[in-house]
């Protein structure tokens, strides 16, 4: 079975619950794909960056920050504006708060494709993604990173005789 997961550039840090008067938080370091997203489909490449967008607005959020171009707030699950506004999914300011996000953050991304058998993707449900499908296992993040059997557009390094070292 082919999985195909999003690996962020960098973490991102998403406040997931309140205790008295600590926040926790998550560390997120991509996410899974749904089986029927097709990458070439331009609308399904739109909402998986829109999903990005509006993660790195958590983000932003959870840290305190707000976009250079208007402040949002989340009460109840959704998006507010500075007028008050609450804001669905869907609408146009919505979109345009999550693109402002996602540039402020400055964060890419690269979709890598592992083939797994169903106890590996039970085993990687557990261990590497969260219920809501989000990579939260750092060790896992920096091993796809360096390792080459996943499908990985990262950079090789160079071999010990190519690095120009003098030993």
């Amino acid at each position: 079975m082919e999985v195909k997961l999003v690996r962020f550039s960098r973490p991102i840090l998403i406040r997931v619950c309140r205790y008295m008067d600590d926040y926790y938080y998550q560390t997120i370091y991509g996410f899974q794909l749904p089986e029927s997203l097709d990458l070439t489909d331009p609308t399904d490449k739109m909402r998986m960056e829109q999903y990005m967008g509006y993660l790195t607005g958590l983000h932003l959020w959870s840290s305190g920050m707000s976009t250079e171009d208007g402040f949002f707030t989340i009460k109840d699950g959704r998006w507010v504006d500075e007028t008050g506004e609450s804001h669905t999914i869907n609408d146009e300011w919505m979109r345009e708060m999550e693109t402002k996000c996602l540039l402020k953050l400055g964060l890419t991304y690269d979709v890598v494709t592992l083939d797994v058998d169903e106890d590996e993707l039970n085993e990687m449900r557990y261990h590497i993604l969260n219920e809501k499908l989000l990579m939260v296992n750092e060790q896992f993040y920096y091993d796809i990173e360096q390792d080459w059997i996943y499908d990985t557009p990262c950079e090789k390094w160079p071999s010990f005789e190519e690095d120009e070292l003098p030993f």
